[in-house]
């Protein structure tokens, strides 16, 4: 059977993220401002990609390959910019990436880095901070979601394009 693309909100989404945080935050020190749980999984009772996303907001004037270097030693792999201005990707090279000393297996999760003042950043946080304030959003987010998942008939790819494109009027409004 594959892997479903979207699943019912778990609540433990957010403990999963605060462990990660927790091993992010003391190996990065200084370097970041803040760490972010942001995207779907963010959004108590939303349903989504069973996959955290995370956010590392640069301290200002902190450059990304002091981060990046911090991150390597963690296991990541740095995937660049991917198209996106200010959000630089990283990849996990197994699933024990972070490597702490006890080595658990952790759950699947997406990496960014992004500098202070970064737009991708912000634009991150007010779509996570406005459908967390309003279950008219949420639940029009949702049913968008669910609009793309019937049209994928089962295929991710198709569900990420019909995702944004159904959904390119609503995320304008969310952030307008």
């Amino acid at each position: 059977m594959p892997d479903a693309i979207v699943v019912d909100y778990d609540p433990v989404w957010p403990e999963s993220f605060d462990r990660l945080a927790a091993v992010l935050a003391p190996a990065l020190g200084g370097l970041a401002a803040a760490i972010h749980h942001v995207g779907s999984t963010a959004i108590p009772g939303m349903a989504a990609k069973p996959v955290i996303d995370i956010d590392i907001e640069l301290v200002p004037g902190v450059c990304l390959e002091a981060a990046t270097a911090v991150l390597q030693l963690l296991g990541y792999v740095y995937q660049g910019d991917q198209g996106i201005p200010d959000r630089y990707a990283y990849s996990r090279r197994s699933p024990d990436v972070p490597f702490t000393e006890a080595r658990p297996i952790w759950p699947a999760h997406h990496l960014y880095v992004c500098p202070s003042g970064s737009a991708e950043l912000a634009r991150h946080l007010v779509f996570r901070d406005k459908l967390r304030a309003s279950p008219e959003l949420r639940q029009a987010y949702l049913e968008l979601k669910q609009a793309a998942l019937a049209r994928a008939q089962g295929v991710r790819q198709i569900y990420v394009d019909e995702k944004a494109r159904l959904g390119e009027t609503f995320f304008r409004e969310v952030l307008g």
